[in-house]
């Protein structure tokens, strides 16, 4: 019998919504400090250490849940239509943007393998929870339900958004934040219609962690020539901070219309075979 029969998704989601939640409130800044490291280096050591352990929480999931044909992970299956992976580049490109004209002289490289490393880690811990273990559990859900693939990509995506709820806790700008959910959810959704399409989980995780990479590496410590330079996000008008939330989703939005064309095209035997495949597995 198939280890997934009996387990409620949305129990399941909720579920790891609270794990990640629990593990981003780890009081780790009271055992990594600026004393050995610098502050920019104890924020992504740490970083790094939750989303291991979130990478944990999705791979032991995945494993007792055994669903790796569907979570991607299954060497049976080969990697397909590889050229769909290349779709994000474009984000790749606005990240090098925004800081291709910065002096480079002061950067060292410790950080920049750090900052790397975190990112990497990100996207491998974010992936293989709602991708590589929440995902197949909807796809068994809804599969023989009509417009059931969309609603089993799409109910992933969305508890993948409200995650970054928790940044709340670091972030008092709520139109950001509510932004970071909802193109969240457009990318999760492109990333779910990805996985499905190209069998495989892994190439997602790394092009999540570098579309983090080099979106974030103006964040260098090398780029701070202003240690004042958020004073005017903190007193910009939620006008100002409206506007500005719109933007990304803008640029993340392209991602949700060709997950759904993804979507569209996809296989519903094959994803059968899938469940098939993991259920002889077990």
């Amino acid at each position: 019998m198939n280890k997934t029969k009996d387990v409620s998704p949305f129990s399941y989601a909720f579920f790891l919504l609270l794990s990640i939640g629990l593990i981003l409130l780890l009081p780790l800044d009271e055992l990594i400090t600026a004393a050995h490291f610098s502050v920019f280096q104890v924020e992504y050591v740490i970083l790094f250490i939750k989303m291991m352990l979130i990478f944990f929480i999705g791979w032991g999931s995945i494993k007792k849940l055994s669903t790796l044909a569907l979570s991607g992970l299954a060497t049976t299956y080969k990697w397909s239509y590889k050229f769909l992976n290349l779709i994000p580049f474009y984000l790749f490109v606005l990240g090098i943007l925004g800081f291709i004209t910065k002096d480079f002289s002061q950067i060292k490289i410790d950080n920049v393998l750090l900052l790397l490393g975190a990112c990497l880690m990100v996207g491998f811990g974010e992936e293989f929870v709602f991708r590589g273990s929440l995902q197949p559990l909807f796809i068994k859900k809804y599969i023989d339900h009509k417009n059931g693939i969309y609603l089993a990509v799409f109910f992933p995506a969305l508890f993948f958004g409200l995650s970054h709820l928790f940044n709340l806790a670091v972030n008092d700008n709520i139109p950001q934040v509510i932004g970071q959910v909802i193109y969240a959810v457009f990318i999760g959704y492109f990333f779910g219609a990805l996985l499905l399409k190209t069998n495989k989980l892994i190439p997602i995780a790394i092009t999540h962690g570098l579309i983090n990479f080099f979106f974030l590496f103006g964040s260098l410590p090398a780029f701070r020539e202003d240690e004042f330079v958020d004073l005017k996000e903190t007193s910009a008008s939620l006008m100002d901070q409206i506007v500005g939330a719109l933007g990304p989703l803008l640029i993340f939005f392209p991602l949700l219309l060709v997950g759904l064309l993804i979507v569209r095209k996809l296989d519903k035997e094959q994803l059968l075979a899938k469940i098939t495949f993991d259920a002889d597995d077990v």
